[in-house]
């Protein structure tokens, strides 16, 4: 017997091609982009959180974001918060930086290391109390003491929430704002979740 070609094949003319819109292109294999649609959650990516908190107790004499969805820059200062602690705290740093000064008047070596390691718990305390090198270069430059302190914004984003108002009285660990940097989010599928 013969084999027959039952190839199909369609012929138009070059007419018909045009009426038709017929588009020709060589084969190749390629990623096809579709749209799909889907249900999902979106929600801040944990990571980038940041909480603001009192690390000293005190007053809050201001809050210079009165309100949610403000954005902020990191470094911008947020809260001015009154603290008699840190007062005290200042003025056991001015005093260890004087006594330092006086034990090289004196010449004792051992006035002065004990002068030493009193300047760096001082100003061990402070940091860990939310103050910046800066902060503490300033107070020593300025050789006088504040009552009062500038929180800082520790990253940039959009103020999510802002728990406390202007006067109010907190303690360590106290959360005044929670800011969020929304430049990358997370989406939670939830297509198919019961309800």
């Amino acid at each position: 017997g013969t084999i027959e070609d039952t190839t199909a094949s369609v012929t138009l003319s070059p007419r018909a091609r045009k009426l038709a819109e017929v588009q020709t292109a060589p084969v190749e294999r390629r990623f096809v982009a579709g749209e799909l649609r889907l249900l999902g959650k979106v929600d801040y990516d944990e990571t980038r959180l940041g909480s603001i908190t009192a690390r000293v107790a005190g007053r809050l004499d201001r809050l210079f974001v009165n309100y949610t969805g403000v954005r902020v820059q990191k470094g911008d200062h947020l809260v001015s918060l009154y603290s008699p602690e840190l007062l005290t705290a200042q003025e056991e740093l001015l005093q260890a930086v004087r006594g330092i000064k006086e034990s090289d008047a004196i010449g004792i070596p051992a006035l002065k290391e004990a002068a030493l390691q009193s300047l760096a718990a001082s100003r061990g305390k402070l940091l860990l109390w939310g103050l910046t090198q800066e902060q503490l270069d300033e107070i020593e430059n300025r050789g006088t003491a504040s009552d009062h302190l500038t929180i800082y914004a520790p990253i940039g984003g959009i103020v999510t929430e802002k728990r406390l108002v202007e006067g109010a009285y907190v303690e360590e660990g106290t959360e005044i704002y929670t800011i969020a940097d929304l430049n990358q989010v997370i989406v939670y599928d939830t297509t198919h979740q019961l309800p």
